[in-house]
């Protein structure tokens, strides 16, 4: 890994870790840190906790298995090395909190890796926090490569008090790092620590976003230099200064909530999105950018896109 390696949303992407879901192996589960939930799925996560979802919706479970399998396959036929988490073993299965399994379903979150910095994130869900187990083979060899390791501190078991850093919050645009505040994931003591950890060489940018958003790639994209999807209904205080005179894809709010933002850039002018997100499809064809239509409903109905089900490890720029 080398310092050029992970500066951009954009740059080609040559090596990523995609999730893995079993159908037979996913399980439900609720905490009270998950604001994001609109109320009909907070009732299906309180009511079925702890029971695995294909005892609840066979053919969900089903589906996601199958999406997560297809991101993979196509990623492979286009050349990028694709590696997968480790299953959690013994006592990992159930670190922290007894509900769940330890599906490593959505990679993006509890690893980060910036430049040649790679962090294992710290998650506001405790039931997530067993994650990073899964991953850690893939810090190892990345620190073995030159990479610079490092962990956030966990935050305290209330869900409330931090530090809280998770990687859907944080896109990459060179030296400057913009960071989404929900209060639902990341909090300022997060966004402390990573400027803190990076230092002079980079600039952290908060960025406040609606209360039911519950990652920063929910709602912005950043698909080339001068070109990003958003929803400008869920910023507090609209984009960063630095994005402002970017040509813009505005997402209406509903279409935000299918998670149509959470999207994969594969280079500049290439990404894959959401087969449903049909007016996206249009308008980045309009704009020269090759859109490559793929089902992912399933996944997008446990709370996490194609961003979120992969997690970039190398790009060329």
């Amino acid at each position: 890994m080398t310092s050029s390696g992970m500066r951009h949303e954009w740059d080609r992407l040559r090596e990523v870790i995609v999730g893995v879901a079993p159908a037979d192996e996913i399980v439900l589960f609720h905490e009270e840190a998950q604001r994001w939930l609109t109320p009909s799925a907070a009732a299906v996560s309180q009511t079925h906790a702890g029971r695995h979802l294909i005892e609840v919706d066979a053919e969900r479970a089903r589906r996601i298995e199958t999406q997560i399998e297809e991101l993979a396959a196509l990623l492979q036929r286009e050349g990028i090395a694709v590696h997968r988490p480790e299953r959690l073993q013994g006592l990992e299965r159930h670190f922290l909190a007894p509900n769940g399994e330890g599906t490593q379903l959505f990679p993006r979150d509890p690893l980060i890796v910036v430049d040649d910095h790679v962090i294992e994130a710290s998650l506001r869900l405790q039931c997530r926090q067993r994650e990073r187990f899964g991953l850690r083979p893939h810090a190892q060899r990345l620190s073995a490569s030159g990479a610079r390791w490092s962990s956030v501190p966990l935050g305290w078991p209330n869900g409330i008090d931090g530090p809280i850093l998770e990687g859907g919050d944080v896109l990459l645009n060179g030296h400057e790092i913009y960071v989404g505040m929900s209060g639902c994931a990341t909090d300022m003591a997060g966004v402390d620590w990573l400027q803190a950890l990076l230092g002079d060489s980079h600039r952290v940018v908060p960025v406040a976003l609606r209360s039911n958003v519950l990652h920063l790639d929910w709602v912005l994209a950043l698909l080339q230099p001068g070109l990003l999807v958003y929803c400008p209904e869920k910023m507090i205080d609209g984009l960063p200064m630095s994005l402002r005179t970017w040509d813009k894809i505005a997402l209406h709010p509903d279409e935000a909530e299918r998670l149509q933002a959470n999207l994969l850039v594969l280079e500049k002018g290439r990404a894959v999105v959401d087969v449903a997100s049909t007016r996206l499809i249009e308008e980045l064809r309009l704009r020269k950018v090759e859109a490559i239509p793929l089902p992912f409903d399933g996944p997008i109905s446990f709370g996490g896109g194609l961003r979120s089900a992969h997690l970039a490890l190398r790009r060329e720029g």
